[in-house]
């Protein structure tokens, strides 16, 4: 009897600890990676990303780019991925992009040219400013 109370003891001691235990499992897989970077060419290192698939609410992957500022992820099989990142400063990017199949290369779309857009917005701030100009001066005029 004090025998079985003992193995039952060590067993009842044991168990908990097989529930803790963390199973792993190395498999080569086609990864899809993101260079993210800042307009000035710095990365978009540490920061926070979000990969869904089409048409999905839940995140497929999340993570935190590298110090290069990649977001690396095994994408799902088939369709359409969104991808966005976020700092904790308010910067981020959110794009719509199909990633590449077997090993291929994509090349990221060129950005709109920042200057010209700047100098639009300039140009209608101003327009909008003189056009109020002459609708008070209209007013004032007897």
């Amino acid at each position: 009897m004090k025998r079985f109370v003992f193995l039952w003891l060590m067993l009842t001691a044991l168990a908990p600890a097989f529930a803790h235990e963390v199973q792993h499992a190395i498999a080569a897989e086609s990864a899809v990676s993101v260079r993210l970077t800042f307009a000035d060419g710095q990365p978009f290192s540490f920061e926070a990303f979000e990969v869904y698939a089409a048409g999905s609410d839940k995140p497929h992957a999340v993570g935190r780019t590298d110090a290069q500022g990649r977001a690396v992820f095994v994408p799902p099989d088939t369709g359409e991925l969104r991808l966005r990142a976020f700092a904790a400063d308010g910067h981020g990017v959110d794009i719509k992009f199909d990633p590449p199949r077997g090993g291929e290369a994509v090349a990221a779309v060129v950005p709109e040219d920042r200057g010209a857009k700047l100098m639009f917005g300039a140009g209608l701030l101003l327009a909008l400013f003189g056009i109020l100009q002459l609708f008070v001066r209209r007013k004032k005029t007897p």
